[in-house]
């Protein structure tokens, strides 16, 4: 089946926003790291051109504060100069880090359509031949919080939105007319969060039925910077950012290239496009024993995480039972081990390879504890094992337990809501964790018997 429409979904550029949680770089990586998000745009507007879209939808935060540098708005509107000139429309909302105030309003090249902050409006998106096939509606924010449900005033019929400026059947585009009971294609875009989301302010919150009731075809998210497909039918998807900024943005960036058929179907292929991709890995030492072995063990890890003409940035976790244990917790030992890392990361720099630059080296690792004899022992850590047995047989003993641990903190809020948020699965690792750790420490005062 022939293509309709073809557009790209993208949110959350942050061209103001610097990548955090680097240090100790060599000066090879400075620029590299500076210009990572401009570099993620540039091969935006490479992909665009190359695939051919009618249309990019740019779903809000394109900076990342309310001062937008000058550098970046340029480096911005270098990019539309090339999608106008390559017949390629652009539909921009703004959002929370992003509002479109009178003081920041910037004149961009034809084809670029910015969304007012009164009241949703909606645009034809037309295909090579000027033939409209879709409507896309939107609404920018005009302040950094707005905490209203703004998806329920997007109009159930666009279509009818549109002919308000056009005469029912006006010739339109170049000779193609727009049938006044035609549907075309419906394109939400909303800077939002949809369902609630825990770790991110609520701007223009609203639940996945508000979405489906409208009756759209595709809703273009922006505000959650992990990529996800919320729903199919109708799509309602984050596209996520096309840069991740730090350690709590891992994997790979991009965008979503969205094919619209003639039956009205659509198909979504996600296409990465970040310079810089963090990674957050964790290493198990259950079989290592040796220094030799925790090294070799630890290249093979980071050597799984290098990509192509991408610089890779790596916070690595220790865990698990291991002899080394003791070394590891004094420091000295993952010290070197950090250094060895970085030492072979600068000689492939030096090189002009691609690199895995370390973060952080966290050690997780325990004691080895024979659990199950220190159980049948007579001696204090045997019996503190069969009592932490007898708690977890209850998930209300194990809960009242980590609740008396942690009395004396029991007045800050924000912990008491983070550990009302954790499973009782989670409780019940942290309770077994304490206890390998207890054990451990006991051991060196006791003897089996």
């Amino acid at each position: 089946m022939s293509r309709m429409l073809r557009f790209i979904h993208a949110a959350d550029l942050h061209l103001d926003s610097p990548l955090r949680g680097l240090q100790s770089l060599p000066d090879v990586l400075q620029e590299r790291l500076e210009q990572g998000v401009f570099r993620a745009w540039d091969r935006l507007v490479d992909l665009a051109i190359q695939v051919e879209a009618d249309a990019v939808l740019l779903s809000g935060d394109l900076h990342d504060s309310t001062h937008r540098s000058l550098r970046a708005v340029w480096r911005l509107e270098r990019g539309m100069k090339r999608l106008s000139e390559n017949g390629i429309a652009v539909f921009i909302i703004h959002g929370n880090h992003d509002p479109l105030t009178e003081e920041e309003r910037w004149s961009w090249p034809s084809g670029v359509t910015v969304f007012g902050t009164d009241e949703p409006s909606c645009h034809l998106i037309y295909d090579r031949s000027g033939k409209p096939v879709a409507v896309v509606t939107g609404m920018s924010y005009g302040q950094k919080a707005v905490y209203d449900n703004i998806a329920l005033h997007y109009p159930d019929q666009p279509e009818r939105h549109v002919k308000e400026s056009l005469q029912a059947g006006e010739r339109v585009g170049d000779g193609n007319r727009m049938a006044s009971s035609e549907r075309l294609y419906r394109i939400g875009m909303l800077h939002g969060t949809v369902d609630g989301r825990a770790e991110h302010d609520p701007y223009a919150p609203c639940s996945r039925g508000d979405l489906i009731r409208k009756d759209y075809d595709y809703w273009a998210l922006g505000h959650i910077h992990k990529r996800e497909v919320m729903q199919e039918q109708p799509y309602i998807v984050y596209a996520g950012n096309i840069q991740g900024r730090h350690i709590k943005e891992t994997g790979a960036k991009g965008v979503y290239v969205v094919d619209v058929l003639e039956d009205g179907t659509s198909e979504l292929v996600f296409h990465p496009l970040d310079d810089v991709r963090w990674f957050d890995e964790s290493l198990s030492l259950q079989s290592i024993e040796t220094k030799q072995e925790l090294l070799e063990s630890m290249f093979a890890s980071i050597e799984g995480l290098r990509g192509t003409d991408r610089l890779s940035c790596a916070r690595l976790t220790l865990i698990g039972s291991t002899p080394l244990h003791s070394e590891l917790k004094r420091g000295r030992l993952a010290s070197e081990l950090e250094e060895a890392w970085r030492e072979a990361e600068r000689l492939r720099l030096e090189e002009g390879l691609d690199a895995v630059w370390p973060i952080q080296l966290r050690i997780h690792s325990q004691a080895v504890v024979d659990m199950g004899a220190w159980r049948e022992s007579e001696s204090f850590a045997g019996e503190l094992i069969r009592m932490t047995d007898n708690v977890c047989e209850s998930d209300e003993a194990v809960d009242e337990l980590i609740q008396e641990a942690l009395l004396t903190l029991g007045g800050n809020a924000k912990l008491q809501q983070w550990l009302g948020s954790q499973s009782i699965e989670v409780r019940r690792k942290w309770l077994a964790e304490a206890l390998v750790l207890a054990v451990d420490m006991l051991q060196g005062e006791e003897q089996l018997t």
